[in-house]
């Protein structure tokens, strides 16, 4: 979508439109999407994604590089998983620059682009939200709740919340030697340096359990650990995100065995099992 205002220079001086942070812009951007069910949820999406990027000093102090950039747009697409496509993604993220660090500043990106570009995509981003797959909270089909154990509609619950996905990428990606070195140690002499690197490890990740972690950092199995799913019913998907934050469940309870583990999350779905589905019956 084409920002409605485009600053002219190549740098933001101190003072301008102090509200207009990379953040607040990409809110907007992604509002145009229609992917997120509230604002907080739009603003939580756009904070994390910038912090996960983000370099000191932040990119409301400093312009950023073109790897920096790159780098949110990828971020962007594994963010919302399928449901928008590269070019979409660098097309928002070029109308945030424009218009928290100018045109001429985009241009030496060499990311500037006519009107009939800009045109061609607005149409393509209509097109994909049709496309959209089923998202956490939206039925997905009928089985049994791996929690209650009840035969019901079933909701897809990301183990790995989405809104952590550019933190807990980072914390992998940042800890990818040291991932290395810990599974490298295998034979008994090593027993009391691989302790120590797995306690290392678990300060990196924040987690106290880090049997479940990709054994090597690539695209592809950083992408498959944080796209665990399981299914829910609806009752019992609502409890978890009722009974933890979305980090603790990112880094403390992203199985289904750690969330059986969780007194709270056991007792409510045996009491769970024991009620009728109403609505959600089958």
């Amino acid at each position: 979508m084409p920002s409605s205002s485009r600053k002219k220079g190549g740098a933001r001086r101190s003072g301008d439109n102090d509200t207009n942070t990379f953040a607040t812009v990409l809110v907007g951007q992604l509002m145009s999407l229609q992917l997120c069910s509230s604002d907080e949820e739009y603003s939580s999406v756009a904070e994390a994604i910038v912090s996960s990027s983000s370099p000191s000093p932040s990119l409301d102090e400093v312009p950023p590089s073109k790897e920096h950039v790159e780098e949110i747009v990828s971020t962007l697409v594994d963010y919302f998983e399928g449901d928008v496509e590269e070019h979409v993604a660098k097309n928002m993220i070029h109308n945030v620059v424009i218009d928290v660090w100018g045109d001429d500043f985009a241009e030496s990106l060499g990311w500037i682009r006519n009107s009939t570009a800009d045109t061609d995509n607005e149409d393509e981003i209509e097109g994909d939200e049709d496309e959209s797959d089923a998202d956490d909270g939206d039925y997905v089909g009928e089985g049994e709740c791996q929690l209650c154990e009840r035969a019901v509609k079933l909701t897809r619950h990301h183990l790995i919340p989405k809104t952590t996905w550019p933190r807990i990428k980072k914390r992998l990606w940042n800890a990818s030697s040291t991932i290395e070195t810990y599974h490298s140690l295998d034979d008994e002499s090593s027993h009391e340096k691989k302790e120590c690197t797995k306690n290392k490890l678990e300060k990196m990740l924040g987690m106290t359990d880090i049997s479940d972690i990709p054994t090597t950092i690539t695209h592809d199995s950083v992408r498959t650990y944080l796209f665990k799913v399981c299914l829910l019913c609806r009752q019992c998907h609502s409890a978890v995100h009722r009974i933890h934050s979305e980090m603790e469940l990112a880094t403390d309870y992203n199985t289904v065995d750690k969330l059986l583990g969780d007194e709270e999350i056991l007792k409510f779905g045996k009491w769970a099992n024991k009620q009728r589905p109403g609505k959600y019956a089958i």
